[in-house]
């Protein structure tokens, strides 16, 4: 196996312990994602479908930040992931990443509104990365393997 692959699950792990307790991704962490995503693009031999993918995303993100949907972190997130798939895979990304975050969004749902009644302008958003980080990975793996 990879090691690339190998070493994907603990910066997966990583964004989602960051993303849940600090809301914030680090850049670090995104550069290591995109330099993993990078060589397991070169070792499948399609770098040239993983930059267009990260292209696709970024663009995709850049217009979620915009209109205030995503967090930066959450686009660079997804775009350092996108780089390992092309852009038939980046699809199925995307939906993966969505049941994650109607998952994550639940569960804060729950969590904020039922158990701790939190008013919504105390809320401090969703850890989206966390579903990225699940969504993106899951294609990863499913690919790779």
């Amino acid at each position: 196996m990879n090691i690339s692959l190998q070493l994907m699950p603990l910066l997966m792990l990583w964004v989602t312990y960051s993303d849940i307790r600090y809301r914030r991704i680090s850049n670090i962490v995104c550069a290591a994602v995109f330099s993993l995503s990078l060589t397991l693009a070169f070792s499948q031999h399609q770098l040239a479908d993983g930059i267009i993918s990260s292209i696709i995303m970024f663009l995709i993100s850049l217009l979620l930040f915009y209109f205030n949907i995503v967090a930066a972190g959450d686009g660079k997130l997804a775009s350092a992931f996108a780089v390992a798939l092309s852009p038939q895979q980046l699809i199925s990304a995307l939906y993966f990443t969505l049941l994650f975050g109607g998952v994550v969004a639940v569960i804060y749902l729950i969590k904020y509104q039922l158990i701790q009644r939190r008013s919504p302008e105390k809320a401090r958003g969703l850890p989206y990365g966390v579903a990225i980080a699940c969504g993106f990975g899951l294609q990863i793996f499913a690919s790779y393997l």
